[in-house]
């Protein structure tokens, strides 16, 4: 039986290793597991029916994420663009984001969220905002109205998925990256001129 070719926002339940499609370039990618892997480390408290992992494509270097569970692969592009960091931002966070990004082509999404939430609280710190915590600063944020109503949303949100990742070893779905992804360039854009020109 010939493996399933698997394309962006697709899931499928596989009886074979399947094949990634490039969405740069177009060029099937073959998923080869190393030894290293989740099913070869039960006793650490893993899922052993979990796999999470990426590939890179030879041809053009796009970042592809897959995540596998339980036999349903969910495969999850990194080309897709998140948007733009505005320029009043600093070089501190715009680095803390890159290093989201890069965790998330590269199949690490704890890695990806636990950034995002850094240069969110990051920004909010540098923007002068206060509070003993994340909470208190993304409220303080709100009250100002230095973030509407959404924006204080998205952010409570990527505080409280990373919380069950950082704190109780909690795992973050790699399809749900690239929504926190969009909330954080849409968050940081946002308080960029406050940084500038803080009140």
């Amino acid at each position: 039986m010939k493996s399933d070719i698997i394309t962006s926002s697709y899931s499928v339940e596989v009886s074979e290793m399947p094949y990634l499609k490039c969405t740069g370039c177009g060029n099937t990618l073959e998923i080869n597991i190393g030894e290293q892997n989740y099913w070869n480390r039960p006793n650490e408290g893993v899922n052993p029916s979990k796999l999470i992992g990426s590939a890179t494509c030879r041809h053009c270097g796009t970042g592809i994420g897959f995540e596998i569970t339980d036999n349903i692969i969910v495969y999850v592009s990194g080309k897709s663009s998140y948007g733009r960091l505005e320029a009043g931002l600093t070089d501190d966070i715009k680095m803390l984001y890159a290093e989201a990004e890069l965790c998330f082509q590269n199949g690490t999404p704890n890695a990806s969220a636990t950034m995002c939430r850094a240069s969110i609280e990051l920004t909010l710190n540098e923007a002068g905002f206060k509070g003993k915590d994340l909470f208190e600063l993304i409220e303080d944020a709100g009250e100002k109205g230095k973030l509407d109503d959404i924006e204080v949303g998205l952010a409570h949100s990527s505080r409280l998925i990373t919380r069950g990742a950082i704190h109780r070893g909690e795992f973050v779905s790699l399809a749900d990256i690239p929504s926190m992804l969009s909330a954080t360039v849409r968050i940081l854009n946002k308080l960029s001129s406050n940084i500038s020109s803080p009140d």
